[in-house]
């Protein structure tokens, strides 16, 4: 298997960390340089069609896009250890976590980013008041998982899972991209270090 991803962007530094915590040794590791739009080239785009990273290209020469669709597939490769719950339970509470950090917080700091930053108005048709007003969205949100995490180790079940690899890798990247000082969230900041100081994220 390839694995196309970028050692600047979040999406395939979740993959990346998925694969270090899964001990998998057998995926290539092809990286793109986003700013030289290498993934915007006519033979990425017979890869990825939207041009977007990570892709993971099988030994079948299928392609499977998506972080969560390839750390899926992945996990019914290799299932220990686990990362999406084991039983009903603990699978619905990974999915609720999973997606509400994706549409709570991950969501509004992307958009802040996308739509407010200068080194994006090449790639982005942007919208300075829409990006705005997610940005302080996103700051409630900020508010209001700071509160949520205090005293948890982790965000689900109490183990290590794919919510956190979500959160951490996405507030890691997002936050600072969008001028917010994640300093001011003491409890958010303690969970992002205690995640982000396991092996996987230095691999």
């Amino acid at each position: 298997m390839k694995l196309y991803s970028s050692p600047v962007a979040p999406s395939p530094k979740k993959v990346l960390v998925f694969i270090s915590e899964k001990g998998i040794k057998d995926i290539e590791v092809k990286d793109l340089d986003i700013g030289k739009m290498e993934h915007k080239t006519d033979e990425y785009k017979r890869i990825a069609p939207n041009s977007r990273i990570p892709a993971l290209v099988l030994d079948n020469d299928n392609v499977i896009l998506e972080t969560t669709a390839i750390c899926r597939y992945l996990e019914c490769l290799h299932p220990d250890p686990n990362m999406f719950g084991e039983n009903p339970e603990e699978i619905a509470q990974i999915e609720m976590w999973y997606s509400r950090i994706s549409f709570e917080l991950m969501m509004p700091l992307m958009h802040g980013f996308r739509h407010t930053h200068p080194h994006m108005s090449a790639l982005e048709n942007q919208n300075n008041d829409f990006g705005l007003a997610q940005r302080e969205l996103a700051v409630k949100s900020l508010q209001y998982f700071d509160k949520l995490i205090l005293n948890k180790e982790f965000i689900a079940c109490n183990k290590f899972s794919y919510a956190d690899i979500q959160a951490a890798v996405s507030l890691q990247f997002l936050v600072r991209l969008n001028r917010i000082d994640i300093n001011d969230y003491q409890n958010l900041s303690a969970y992002i270090n205690n995640i982000t100081s396991r092996p996987s994220f230095s691999a």
